[in-house]
């Protein structure tokens, strides 16, 4: 059987009523039960486009730059919240909404596209992102630090290793999605935090993010984690009690999830605020203790 190839645009026919910068990326489905994946060409980084936030702090001596890759729904406002908790530490920021630039709908995107599909879209322009930073010396660009959550951990992390670009002293992955993109060897210093209780898309109470496989992802979070300790490399899981899959998305609460047209899935989301004041404790002393010429 031929597989369907379908634009965005026969989805959604009625969306994309302001103009657009380019043909909406193209979707072929995966199997029979409603879902797609993202097909090639995928959007750039584009600093003009209206979703991207380029945020330097107040004048004084260049600031190191966070670039930040949102989860699977869109730059949404659990992502906003990780952003600014850079920002009121001093430092600059490029944020974006890849599904924006792609065209595409984060209502649709997120509950019809695989992982993959969305990692896809998220990759180009964060890879992009990262290369702009780099060669702009309006910040300290000897200082640049990846940081993603869900999907966009599992962009980071696969950044590690596919971007030859100096200067990248550290990676925050927030619960990166535990199928997509292939993760390998690499030597930046990494961050990997985990609410305890972060069941997201399990198949039980106990069916955590870091120890699952799948066919398409034979290898879980915590066994590549491991295989990288062992080589020396440093990177560490940190766990937050009281805390489920997207740590900023509110207080912790159980959630029921409707996904395709068959799949739903009940799991915890949330934190505390005792384990966000943590959280942000630990990843800014990670990056504070990755910085170079510190003066």
């Amino acid at each position: 059987m031929m597989k369907r190839i379908l634009p965005i645009l026969l989805v959604f026919p009625m969306i994309f009523g302001c103009k657009t910068v380019r043909k909406p990326t193209e979707l072929k489905q995966v199997g029979s039960r409603g879902w797609y994946t993202t097909v090639e060409p995928f959007a750039t980084f584009d600093p003009e486009h209206k979703s991207v936030e380029i945020w330097t702090p107040g004048k004084g001596k260049k600031a190191p730059i966070i670039i930040y890759a949102h989860g699977g729904a869109g730059y949404r406002e659990d992502d906003r919240a990780r952003v600014e908790l850079f920002r009121r530490n001093g430092f600059a920021t490029i944020s974006f909404d890849a599904y924006e630039m792609n065209g595409l709908d984060w209502n649709f995107v997120t509950r019809r596209i695989t992982n993959k599909g969305k990692q896809n879209l998220i990759w180009g322009v964060f890879k992009g992102a990262v290369e702009y930073a780099a060669k702009n010396e309006g910040w300290d660009n000897r200082n640049i630090f990846l940081y993603g959550a869900s999907n966009g951990g599992r962009v980071v992390l696969y950044a590690g290793k596919e971007l030859a670009i100096n200067h990248i002293r550290g990676i925050i992955s927030e619960a990166p999605a535990a199928t997509g993109y292939a993760l390998g060897d690499f030597s930046i210093p990494t961050i990997i935090p985990f609410g305890k209780m972060d069941n997201w898309a399990g198949k039980s109470e106990t069916d955590y993010v870091w120890t699952r496989t799948y066919p398409s992802s034979p290898i879980s979070i915590e066994h590549w984690v491991k295989s990288l300790q062992e080589k020396g490399r440093s990177i560490e899981f940190i766990f937050y009690e009281n805390a489920g899959h997207l740590l900023f998305e509110g207080p912790l609460k159980k959630v029921t999830v409707r996904r395709g047209e068959t799949i739903a899935f009940t799991a915890y989301q949330g934190a505390d605020d005792e384990a966000l004041k943590q959280y942000e404790h630990d990843v800014i002393a990670f990056v504070n203790r990755n910085l170079i010429n510190k003066k």
